[in-house]
């Protein structure tokens, strides 16, 4: 199962959504533990098996603290990929209908595992684990086994709503961290949480108030409005304005025209 080193290997980067999803880890070292930090700023409901080896000091102070959902201290069992299983939902696939559409939600939160990532040095356990998660439809993650991953960690920068992720698809991952470091120093300075935010309340001001429909048109109208005005100015700009629920109005009363996009002009409109 080895893949060639000199095969060129692309992935599709997301922002996978597991908040209040119930996620599993197995292992409880370094990796582990890393896995761990990952799914804690998603908000995950982590459950982290153990084996029967030291944990880390840390996997255990953050159980302490209630960041783990469930920490289980023995061996993997293969039983314990459907440990959150209670009955099976009753709904024909082909009869959907929007009042199933809250019951399949519950379901998938409370019943099954969204990912596993398995953390251990059994190389063979492992693969078994990774092809069990298969044949359940769950993603699965096997730490330093890139043939056995359906997705991966990389190295990432995570400021509030920002997310920057850089993987190298699982060829180096201590290169992947270098590039993080240069990328953390070079935006240290500027408050991107703050831009982010600013935009987004200008956003949400511009389809409450004046594009509120959701017809093709509309979102093309929404879109084209608001990128036009983020690239007014750069990042460290708009981190630097103080844009509120009162003064955002003064923006996007504008539309369908643009507020100034001289900056000191613009800044007035927030006085």
């Amino acid at each position: 199962m080895n893949s060639d080193p000199n095969e060129k290997r692309g992935s599709l980067l997301l922002a996978w959504q597991v908040r209040d999803k119930h996620c599993l880890v197995i292992g409880s070292g370094d990796v582990a533990l890393s896995r761990i930090e990952h799914m804690i700023v998603a908000q995950a409901k982590i459950t982290v098996i153990t084996g029967e080896t030291k944990v880390h000091p840390q996997i255990l102070k953050l159980n302490e603290q209630g960041a783990i959902h469930k920490l289980i201290e023995r061996n993997y069992q293969p039983s314990d990929l459907k440990m959150y299983e209670n009955e099976g939902i009753d709904i024909e696939f082909d009869k959907v209908t929007e009042e199933d559409f809250t019951k399949i939600n519950e379901y998938l939160h409370n019943n099954r595992f969204e990912v596993v990532c398995c953390c251990i040095d059994d190389h063979i356990l492992s693969a078994k684990i990774y092809f069990q998660c298969k044949l359940l439809g769950i993603n699965a993650n096997i730490a330093d086994k890139p043939e056995l991953c359906d997705f991966y960690f990389g190295a990432m920068i995570n400021k509030d709503n920002l997310q920057i992720m850089i993987s190298t698809n699982g060829k180096s991952p201590r290169l992947s961290k270098i590039i993080k470091d240069i990328i953390k120093k070079q935006i240290d300075d500027i408050d991107l949480n703050k831009a982010i935010e600013n935009l987004n309340l200008v956003r949400f001001n511009l389809r409450k108030l004046k594009l509120p429909e959701n017809d093709v048109n509309t979102i093309d109208l929404r879109m084209q409005w608001i990128k036009k005005l983020t690239d007014f100015f750069d990042t460290k700009a708009w981190s630097e304005m103080d844009i509120n629920d009162e003064n955002v109005l003064n923006i996007v009363n504008k539309y369908p025209e643009y507020p100034p996009e001289e900056i000191e002009e613009f800044k007035r409109l927030l006085i």
